[in-house]
């Protein structure tokens, strides 16, 4: 079933422009894609509440004032001088081992200062260590998206791919949670070619964070897939007529 209008694609295809997929996907009918997945095998993914308000991570309580004033300071320009701030989180991950959150940070800092295996590697430990802290695992599952392991998503989740399948009891989540695990699960969808949880995800994003480049992200993600199919059954149409 087709959820975006076809002739708009096509128009798109033919004047070479770069897709505008916020536009595209605007017409996308959210009951056509939920009675499509009460006809699935998993049905329609439990609803999650948010709320912008901040939320400590439990392990963050028990650290000092000032060390946790500096780790916020630390996230913040953790981007832009990456490589000056890595001594200070392995400082700061030594004397709060239990704090998931510094781990989350130096595998950024990694990232963004090009050290990949150090990178990986923190990813998979924070995982291991924390296996019910939200944001490593879709760290972990964001890495192997952006190296074509797709296929490994599905690993790191356990095959729960509803953020309430992971958090039973919690009734309200950050809106940075939902965002990060939305996003992730998205994409997972597009790539496994589920277009209906995919658009799912998508318009969850398009509530939470309308704007973020998350929601944009994986609203490319899905209208370039679909470009892409859409190439492919015009390019077999034609060979069809040609052989004839």
């Amino acid at each position: 079933m087709s959820y975006i209008n076809q002739y708009t694609l096509i128009q798109t295809m033919v004047a070479r422009i770069p897709p505008d997929s916020k536009t595209l996907l605007a017409d996308v009918k959210r009951t056509a894609v939920l009675r499509a997945l009460e006809r699935s095998k998993d049905g329609v993914p439990q609803p999650v509440t948010f709320t912008n308000k901040p939320m400590e991570e439990e392990h963050m309580a028990n650290m000092r004032r000032r060390h946790k004033k500096r780790l916020w300071a630390i996230y913040e320009c953790v981007r832009e001088r990456p490589q000056e701030v890595i001594p200070e989180l392995l400082a700061l991950r030594q004397k709060y081992p239990d704090v998931p959150a510094i781990s989350n940070y130096l595998g950024i800092a990694y990232m963004y200062s090009g050290q990949e295996t150090l990178y990986y590697e923190t990813l998979l430990d924070t995982v291991k260590r924390f296996p019910t802290y939200l944001f490593g695992k879709t760290s972990l599952g964001e890495y192997y998206l952006n190296h074509q392991q797709h296929q490994k998503v599905k690993e790191v989740f356990e095959g729960k791919f509803e953020l309430r399948q992971h958090y039973p009891t919690t009734e309200m989540f950050h809106v940075s949670e939902v965002r990060s695990f939305f996003s992730v699960v998205g994409s997972y969808f597009v790539r496994t070619n589920n277009l209906a949880r995919a658009l799912y995800h998508y318009c969850m994003l398009v509530d939470v964070e309308p704007e973020h480049p998350a929601t944009k992200r994986l609203g490319d993600e899905i209208i370039l897939k679909e470009i892409e199919k859409l190439s492919r059954k015009m390019l077999r149409n034609t060979g069809k007529r040609r052989r004839r």
